[in-house]
């Protein structure tokens, strides 16, 4: 037999290679199959999904009226630029298309004359994780910026002016600190931010009411299903879209005739002013001052105000817990002197002008002293020497649970953020701030409201409207009822009974009869209050602060009305007055007026 002819021979090596090359063209024609005719179903419907993508549909938010009807936070047309990036692509390399927008931004801010606020950082953000949705560069045009704007922007591919909703304030300033800031943010629930493929800058409370009911406010968002191509530009909607649901409304406690009179005459001082409905605890103002515009707050605005630690616009003093009470103390003292037998309302104690604590002598107010004073006359005449005999004949251990009942160091149960506990005097705080033991000069300072001893101008008005209604500590409330969208009421405020004052009838009807005495007599300390339009019981408050240069005074008045059967209770402080008496009680005299005059309150008809 012949050997093969070489020429026809194959290489054992190249026949190796042709095996292997055999053997892995079968091997893809199998994945090949297996990934387009198996599976091919399955990643078809994989891609349809990486295609998808969820919109937030934004509800509008919840408007706010007071106690009539009246509306006091609305929604109003605004009106932004947007840009569509999709419509503003460049061809080229993606920093093309970046330079050309940031180039049409930068041509609108000059004209608008506001600062471009978007950096090139946030547009290549944009452009990588929500091409699909539209860039809000300038909001919130006024009519100015509006009419610059239409002139400019429909020459500009992918830029537009949108109508949208901003809240409205028809009383500017008027509400500021109850009702509180709304600012763009996305939705609070992560699982509201999952759920949508992009998140949605919302209207969000920051602040006062808007963050206190900010769920109810807020609503719920709906949906939108969108195809989107390769880029992430949207080309399909798929579905019937979700609507939101609307935010609900918020019925106020406030009489926006009542908060009108608190803001007026508050404006040209520091301070704050409550008034409160003895029965319910349904607050019918609450004014804070100074206060500012929310209409008109920018955020460089919002930052100036924040460090001006002079005059604190943005605290809202009727919840700041941080102020000594002077005299109007001096009702609860009374109580619990005449709760613990610690004094006969009917005995006279003899005001010499001062009262001596071992070498410490502590001056009455008036220096040349009272003379003999039964309790009421005490309270009407605010004599220091009378209060901390009677405070000391209580002593501390006695005097500080019933301040305690009055709601002095617990935090107002108000549905409002930010209240403070104030500070309440007791042997505890002494070891526990001063490393000593309480001693009788800190129960003297205490018992004309001094010292140890801290309030909130809220606080006051609880426990005088307490003083008022027969001794029940109620809970402060500014929101009556909450409304869906539909009209339907879903939640109702109701009088709420926190504490009971310790007391008797007997002792709170001499208490009253003192404070009717500081406004009706001649020589009453509370007299400036005295108004033609109702009848007041009141005390005022002088309390001395600070020391050396900076020693001042903060002024009181407190009060309740009709003085026969009350209705409402006020509590007032001005910071930095002369005296209670021509400071604070004036001031309140203006407010009644102001607020009463024209009222149904002025003819006997029962108050709000």
């Amino acid at each position: 037999m012949s050997d093969p002819d070489p020429k026809h021979s194959i290489n054992p090596r190249l026949q190796l290679v042709g095996l292997a090359f055999v053997a892995a063209l079968s091997l893809l024609i199998a994945l090949l199959w297996r990934v387009q005719v198996r599976h091919g179903a399955d990643h078809i419907q994989t891609i349809k999904r990486q295609s998808i993508r969820r919109i937030r549909l934004s509800p509008v938010r919840g408007r706010i009226f007071d106690r009539n009807g009246v509306v006091v936070v609305d929604n109003a047309p605004a009106y932004d630029v947007v840009l569509h990036v999709s419509e503003m692509r460049r061809p080229g390399h993606r920093s093309h298309t970046e330079n050309y927008i940031l180039e049409r931004i930068e041509t609108l801010a000059s004209v608008l004359q506001r600062p471009s606020p978007v950096t090139p950082r946030k547009l290549a953000i944009h452009l990588t994780h929500r091409p699909a949705l539209p860039l809000p560069i300038f909001t919130r045009l006024t009519p100015a910026e509006l009419a610059k704007a239409s002139e400019l922007i429909p020459p500009v591919p992918g830029m537009e002016i949108v109508p949208g909703i901003c809240r409205h304030y028809p009383f500017p300033g008027v509400c500021t600190h109850v009702l509180g800031l709304t600012g763009r943010t996305k939705p609070p629930d992560r699982l509201e931010q999952t759920r949508s493929s992009f998140p949605v800058l919302e209207l969000r409370g920051r602040t006062g009411l808007e963050r206190q009911y900010d769920t109810e406010l807020s609503g719920n968002g709906g949906m939108k299903i969108v195809r989107v191509n390769m880029l992430g530009f949207a080309h399909e909607v798929l579905g019937r879209p979700l609507p939101p649901q609307d935010g609900k409304d918020l019925i106020l406690s406030l009489d926006i005739t009542c908060q009108q009179a608190a803001a007026q005459v508050m404006h040209a001082h520091r301070g704050a002013l409550v008034a409160m409905n003895v029965h319910t605890g349904a607050i019918l103002a609450l004014a804070s001052s100074p206060t500012y515009d929310l209409a008109t707050l920018s955020a460089a605005r919002y930052a100036k105000l924040g460090v001006d630690n002079v005059n604190r616009p943005l605290m809202n003093r009727a919840l700041s817990a941080g102020y000594t009470p002077g005299s109007v103390i001096k009702p609860l003292i009374a109580l619990a002197a005449l709760q613990t037998d610690a004094i006969n309302p009917r005995e006279l104690i003899t005001c010499n002008g001062a009262y001596l604590i071992g070498k410490k002598k502590i001056h009455c107010w008036h220096r040349a002293g009272h003379g003999p004073l039964d309790l009421v006359h005490a309270i009407a005449f605010s004599c220091n020497p009378y209060f901390i005999h009677a405070g000391m004949e209580v002593g501390i251990d006695s005097l500080s649970p019933l301040l305690k009942a009055a709601g002095i160091g617990n935090s107002p149960d108000i549905d409002l953020p930010g209240a403070g506990a104030g500070l309440l005097p007791s042997r505890g705080f002494a070891v526990e701030k001063w490393r000593r033991n309480w001693i009788a000069i800190d129960t003297a300072y205490a018992s004309i409201g001094q010292g140890a001893i801290a309030v909130s101008p809220l606080q006051v008005a609880i426990y005088t409207a307490a003083i008022a209604n027969g001794g029940n500590v109620l809970r402060p409330y500014l929101v009556q009822s909450v409304r869906t969208s539909e009209g339907a009421i879903c939640k109702n405020a109701a009088p709420v009974v926190q504490h009971r004052l310790p007391v008797d009838q007997e002792h709170l009807r001499l208490v009253r009869e003192g404070m009717y005495q500081a406004v009706n007599a001649a020589n009453g300390t509370a007299k400036a209050a005295r108004t033609r339009v109702i009848s007041l019981a009141g005390k005022t408050g002088t309390a001395e602060v600070g020391s050396g240069a900076n020693r001042h005074k903060h002024t009181w008045f407190i009060g309740f009305a009709p003085a026969e059967k009350p209705e409402f209770a006020v509590a007032l402080l001005i910071e930095r007055g002369a005296s209670g008496g021509r400071t604070a009680a004036p001031v309140a005299g203006r407010f009644l007026t102001e607020w009463l005059g024209n009222d149904s309150l002025a003819t006997g008809v029962t108050a709000p």
